[in-house]
């Protein structure tokens, strides 16, 4: 029987010629992404990838995404498409506008991300959107992490506004936002190169409707969306049905947070719901519900569905709730800088509500999570000033069935490399290493941490940002995995009580920074001798962390090989 579908429609009924369309949105976002990468003046977009770029229909649903994006944005970027329609109506947009924000209950959560949507136009008529979120090297406020109150003490608020008007900057704007921000030559950089990357992806997506002779992205949406939401709901479905139920204690030096998590599965739907948890914190670990989401639906899909191809369909079967007013679903103006305490946290209380009945695919929790971002503010012996960001990721939980990593999780950040924060600041690394006996022990061992230590070697004390958790609460293991080390920070070899906030570090000073190591999986005492004997040969475990931790000696192992 043959297809009724229009003649340029007739290769959404062919599952090879669909799928290579897929792939090419998906390269067409990573053009996108690469275009913003190299014109990006900052570090955090350029070397630890704190972006996403993403392509959305006209209703601004996603459609594809770059591999190498922050799994977040994609939870946050069509809401906030959304909210921009509300003020800026489809049909009074024109062709070279582009809408920005960085409210955090419109976007990704705190200030420093900053989204820019673009529309796009094929012969005057609006066909889809290109969207770019980025973290801002600075975004003004007090850089004081952890000790703010509100959001107004946390930086400059972006209301939905155009940024771009029929193709002219509106300057008006730009002005007022980098004259409240300590780097606006980075800040303006990091702007121009989220517009440059909409208009390639909406050149490339303009590009592939010539091909294929498409007037809209309406009917090739549909059918991915469609196809998308019917492979997650056949995952859903080998779940067994019930309510799962799991906390997490987040809360170090501002006395105990939990979050609570109910991970109810009926059919082919799933809803996550955090009913329980603390109420608002009257410091930075506040979560806005679109923060909350994006990092719920994400490690969800990575238990389900994870070679899937992120876009709309993905979420749909799946229900995120949170009772308003508590850490999930925080309201404003509530500080927010620190949401990601509680975010990133999401996939550890929902891997360990799954783990009863998901073993062969839950991981440890990561001692990744939450990320950590060091800012550093001051000036060099000849007076020229800096703001820059070190991001350092711990190790990952024990993964299904390996040994966790050094890398970020749920974040997808790279850590920030040594030799860029010394050519940008005066600070001078003296040791950068991974940490032995600092993974949790486990079948499948917890990644190891890594710690640094810097120098200042301004003849002028530097301002400290910093924000750590897990010093009372290292990341759990799962399934009778142990928990990986705590952090360590100190500053000339004195350990903070409370490394959140600003520090000043005086000329001379020495600042270590020692990350969390991730949770393992499964008993020690079922660990591959093996595994073990590799361990020491690598240096990350030590002969007293074997005896302790699985019992057995250096000699045991030796013997045991021979």
């Amino acid at each position: 029987m043959m297809s009724s579908a229009p003649d340029n429609l007739r290769f959404l009924d062919d599952p090879i010629s669909l799928r290579i369309t897929w792939d090419r949105l998906v390269s067409i976002s990573e053009e996108a992404a690469a275009t913003l990468v190299n014109m990006a003046f900052s570090s955090i977009i350029r070397e630890v990838g704190d972006y996403s770029c993403l392509l959305m229909d006209a209703e601004g649903n996603s459609l594809a995404q770059p591999k190498t994006s922050v799994p977040v944005f994609i939870g946050t970027l069509p809401a906030t498409v959304r909210h921009l329609l509300a003020k800026f109506p489809a049909e009074t947009l024109k062709p070279g506008d582009s809408l920005i924000t960085n409210d955090p209950w419109l976007g990704t959560g705190h200030l420093n991300d900053v989204t820019v949507v673009t529309p796009v136009f094929r012969d005057d008529r609006l066909v889809a959107f290109t969207g770019a979120a980025a973290h801002m090297s600075d975004i003004g406020g007090s850089l004081n992490m952890g000790s703010s109150r509100d959001m107004f003490e946390e930086g400059f608020l972006i209301p939905p506004s155009k940024l771009a008007m029929g193709g002219e900057l509106n300057q008006q704007l730009l002005d007022l936002f980098l004259a409240n921000v300590r780097s606006p030559d980075q800040v303006a950089g990091d702007l121009h190169a989220m517009m440059a990357a909409n208009q390639i992806g909406a050149q490339g997506l303009l590009g592939l409707m010539d091909d294929l002779g498409l007037a809209s992205v309406a009917p090739l949406a549909k059918k991915i969306h469609a196809l998308t939401e019917n492979a997650m709901r056949k995952a859903i479905e080998a779940v067994p049905d019930g309510r799962y139920e799991a906390a997490v204690n987040i809360g170090d030096y501002e006395g105990e947070i939990h979050l609570n998590v109910a991970v109810i599965v009926k059919g082919s739907d799933i809803v996550i719901d955090y009913t329980g948890s603390s109420a608002e914190s009257p410091f930075g670990s506040n979560c806005p519900m679109s923060f909350t989401y994006a990092y719920s639906v994400y490690p969800l899909k990575c238990l389900l569905e994870p070679h899937l191809p992120n876009n709309e369909g993905c979420f749909k079967s799946i229900t995120v709730t949170a009772p308003e007013g508590s850490i999930a679903n925080a309201r404003p103006p509530c500080a927010v800088e620190m949401r990601n305490r509680v975010g990133h946290m999401a996939h550890a209380a929902i891997f360990s509500a799954l783990s009863g009945i998901m073993p062969e695919r839950v991981m440890g929790h990561s001692g990744s999570a939450p990320v950590t971002c060091d800012v550093f503010a001051g000036q060099f012996d000849d007076g020229r000033r800096f703001v820059e960001s070190l991001c350092v990721n711990g190790g990952t939980g024990a993964r299904p069935a390996a040994d966790g990593i050094v890398t970020g999780f749920p974040g997808n950040m790279s850590s920030t490399p040594v030799e860029l924060i010394e050519n940008a600041t005066p600070l001078l690394f003296l040791e950068k290493a991974i940490v032995p006996d600092s993974g949790g022990a486990g079948r499948y061992r917890g990644g190891v941490a890594q710690r640094m230590v810097i120098r200042n070697t301004s003849q002028y004390p530097l301002s400290h940002s910093m924000f750590y958790s897990r010093q009372k609460h290292p990341a759990e293991g799962v399934l009778g995995g142990k928990a990986g080390s705590p952090n360590y920070v100190a500053i000339n070899g004195r350990p903070l009580e409370k490394p959140v906030g600003r520090h000043d570090v005086r000329p001379g000073d020495v600042v270590t920074l020692q990350m969390p190591g991730g949770g393992g999986k499964m008993p020690a005492g079922e660990r591959d001798p093996q595994a073990i004997l590799f361990d020491l040969q690598e240096g990350y475990i030590t002969e007293q962390g074997a005896l302790r931790d699985y019992g057995v000696t250096a000699q045991d192992l030796t013997g045991s090989k021979a």
